[in-house]
């Protein structure tokens, strides 16, 4: 073979070999330009406040709650999930490292179960499904534009709230609040979920006039619900029983009745509730 033909072969080789050269180094660059990209990440701070319908303004979460669950998702799949109790250092703050490429949704329950709620599949649940005082919040965003949120968190319970004025007597061994037929989970699009029959019990104690109070998950529309109360004794006699019909039941606002429970007269009665700070009493 002559020295012409050598040296085709030798630089056609070489030629090939800085061909695949320069293509891995262009896969290289372009996977690690991605890869830049895509994990560049933010610092993201949020804060957490529920508010009282009146007046309008923020509050303090320990006032109301004892539990902070934050759920952090980017589209359908869990990122991070934070919980916080009110004794923990900095509650109802937080700050999240999130990749400024991604769009998140935040979802956020303040309550005073004695564990933490869960979210699965879009539904917050809480411990043994006892409704307590409860607030949520839900926010989509993006930490490329957003590195602070002010939560501000609403209430998704009404308050059914019995004042009774005579005197719890003798032999009354405890006293149920039947609510009937009423969720017990939190659907984060902004509904009631798993309605089943609520009963809560109450040990009064004698010769004193007790209020009982109960929660009900609520939406911003007004829904009525038959609730009824009972006394019982030691066997589980009933003592004496009260059906309050159509009790306004509203997010964020509470139905207050007032009156002689044990010896009084009662006649059911009706009313549209004022908001939770400021709100009417029914007599019976």
């Amino acid at each position: 073979m002559n020295e012409r033909k050598i040296l085709a072969i030798v630089n056609g080789g070489m030629y090939a070999l800085a061909v695949v050269a320069v293509a891995m180094l262009t896969a290289c660059t372009n996977d690690g330009a991605g890869e830049v990209m895509n994990h560049e990440t933010a610092e993201v701070r949020m804060t957490f406040s529920p508010y009282d319908v009146e007046p309008m303004m923020r509050a303090a979460v320990a006032d109301y709650a004892t539990r902070l669950d934050v759920w952090i998702y980017d589209g359908d799949t869990e990122v991070q999930a934070v919980h916080q109790q009110s004794t923990d250092d900095g509650f109802a703050s937080m700050s999240l490292r999130l990749e400024k490429a991604k769009t998140y949704t935040v979802y956020a329950c303040a309550h005073k179960a004695a564990g933490a709620a869960t979210l699965s599949n879009g539904v917050v649940s809480w411990p043994d499904e006892k409704v307590t005082h409860s607030f949520f919040y839900s926010q989509s965003f993006s930490p490329a534009t957003t590195t602070t949120l002010n939560c501000l968190m609403g209430r998704i319970v009404g308050n059914f709230r019995l004042e009774i004025a005579d005197k719890v007597p003798d032999g009354v061994a405890r006293m149920t609040v039947d609510l009937g037929v009423s969720p017990t989970r939190w659907d984060v699009a902004g509904y009631g979920e798993n309605a089943v029959s609520r009963v809560s019990s109450f040990t009064p104690a004698v010769g004193s006039s007790p209020t009982l109070s109960v929660f009900l998950l609520a939406g911003s529309e007004e829904e009525k619900q038959d609730v009824t109360v009972t006394a019982y004794d030691a066997t589980d006699a009933v003592v004496q029983q009260r059906v309050f019909s159509d009790v306004p039941i509203r997010a964020g606002y509470r139905s207050t009745y007032r009156g002689e429970f044990f010896t009084g007269a009662m006649a059911s009665m009706s009313f549209t509730v004022s908001d939770w700070m400021d709100y009417e009493t029914v007599e019976f």
